[in-house]
């Protein structure tokens, strides 16, 4: 999967129209020198010798380097993925949490107020575009009310020792809790955006499984039995709803990586989603496909734990 989709940004990016190197140089430069540009950075040479030597570097682990400045690109993915997978990470919580809780809710309650406005509620927040989302977020509550910040991923003067690339946990290593509040802080509004926008689909799926779910026979004979409500639709209704809600979850890390470069964008968060887009406005071949990569590799081995997950989840596909 990973290999057919980056095969298909090399193609595509080089089809598109528009000069990586005038990009790069500016206007108004002479034709020769845009031609040794091209040499000096192998774009001249046909598009399948490209193709072969960029896979080359890339299954030794290097991405190669930026046009806009000769930094590794490997460098740079490194020093950004941990604030995308921090920021995915929160937001895939804020979905499932908010998503899965109105979904059973509205299920239990059926054809109630509650779940008329839930329901509402899942078609509207995902039909909003995350970054203008982003925007009312920011304009309410970080400009108006003043509750969280609008951008970056930590204040001016916090400074933290990083060990593993995640500010949260960098700054509970070191017993450093006023910086942990901090990037918390700076975390939550960016989080809160794309996860209630993820988590419309997220309550419209469980919603309709648990329906299905809680018509089963085991469900009946579980209240038969004179078991509690809670139980029923917790340990009976939810655990058995949560199966296609899994597989959820899987397809929608990629939406949530997607959305993330918007959010990234919008919050100034200086993960690989902004990478990304600086890539693309620069022409940036190398940024752009080693985001890619990246991206790809996340949603494969995302699939991969869902599958585990499975097993946790269902005894009967565990067997």
């Amino acid at each position: 999967m990973v290999l057919i989709l980056f095969t298909l940004v090399f193609v595509v990016l080089r089809v598109l129209p528009g000069d990586p190197v005038a990009a790069l140089e500016g206007r108004n430069i002479p034709e020769a020198l845009l031609a040794a540009r091209r040499h000096q950075l192998g774009l001249d040479k046909p598009l399948y010798i490209q193709y072969g030597e960029y896979l080359l570097t890339l299954f030794r682990g290097d991405f190669g380097r930026s046009l806009v400045g000769s930094a590794r690109i490997a460098d740079q993915l490194l020093l950004k993925l941990p604030a995308t997978l921090e920021l995915a990470v929160a937001s895939m919580i804020v979905a499932v949490l908010v998503g899965i809780l109105m979904g059973a809710t509205a299920a239990y309650r059926r054809n109630s107020v509650i779940d008329h406005a839930f329901k509402l509620y899942g078609m509207v927040i995902f039909s909003i575009p995350v970054f203008f989302l982003g925007l009312l977020f920011q304009l309410f509550f970080g400009l108006t009310l003043g509750l969280f910040p609008i951008g970056l991923r930590q204040s001016p003067l916090v400074d933290v020792q990083s060990i593993t690339g995640f500010l949260i946990i960098d700054s509970i290593i070191t017993g450093n809790t006023g910086a942990a509040l901090d990037a918390l802080h700076h975390l939550l509004l960016p989080s809160l955006t794309l996860g209630l926008y993820l988590s419309g689909i997220f309550v419209r799926i469980s919603r309709v499984h648990m329906i299905e779910t809680l018509r089963q026979d085991y469900v009946v004979a579980a209240r038969a039995r004179g078991l509690t409500e809670r139980i029923v639709l917790f340990r009976y209704g939810l655990r058995n709803a949560l199966i296609p809600v899994i597989t959820l979850i899987g397809l929608q890390f990629a939406a949530l990586l997607a959305g993330a470069v918007l959010t990234e964008t919008a919050f100034s968060w200086p993960g690989i989603g902004s990478f990304l887009f600086q890539g693309i406005l620069g022409r940036d071949y190398n940024a752009i496909q080693g985001a890619i990569v990246i991206y790809a590799g996340l949603v494969a081995v995302t699939s991969l734990v869902v599958d585990v997950i499975y097993a946790v989840v269902d005894p009967r596909i565990r067997y």
